[in-house]
């Protein structure tokens, strides 16, 4: 009788240890698709946020950025001494478009950069203001605008 409940111990000790583990197992599988989730959803959102940002300080000179409508289109134009740079939303994708100085844009020849669901942009005197895929943000030019 004691050796029965000396297997029956065993087995139920072991029977509770492989059910932890795939309660275990399950938890961590659902840890890492909220994590793989949560990744994507930022990429998406932040570094659209990011480049745009950072392509408008590297042009900040004075009358280096400005926002245009382009058929009907918001963009922003990023210029120096040779190049013309603009910014726009085209279908689901955020597009760059690289042209000569004062040449004029065709904005179906744009290069798309990143997933973009919306894009709108505004220009106060020294300020831009963006809103890329429901995230708005601000960035402050430190030169000179002509509006």
């Amino acid at each position: 009788m004691m050796k029965n409940a000396g297997v029956f111990f065993s087995l139920s000790l072991l029977f509770l240890f492989v059910v932890c583990c795939f309660m275990l197992l399950n938890i961590q599988i659902e840890d890492y698709t909220m994590l793989q989730r949560r990744t994507k959803h930022d990429f998406e959102t932040y570094t659209p946020v990011s480049y745009v940002t950072n392509k408008i300080h590297s042009y900040d000179a004075e009358d280096g950025v400005c926002v245009l409508v382009v058929n009907d289109q918001k963009v922003i134009k990023l210029s120096d001494a040779k190049s013309d740079t603009y910014l726009y939303k085209s279908g689901k994708s955020l597009m760059e478009l690289c042209v000569v100085k004062d040449m004029e844009p065709d904005l179906t020849m744009g290069q798309p950069l990143m997933a973009c669901h919306d894009f709108d942009v505004e220009q106060d005197v020294n300020t831009i203001s963006c809103e890329i895929n429901g995230v708005t943000f601000y960035v402050n030019i430190r030169s000179e605008v002509e509006s």
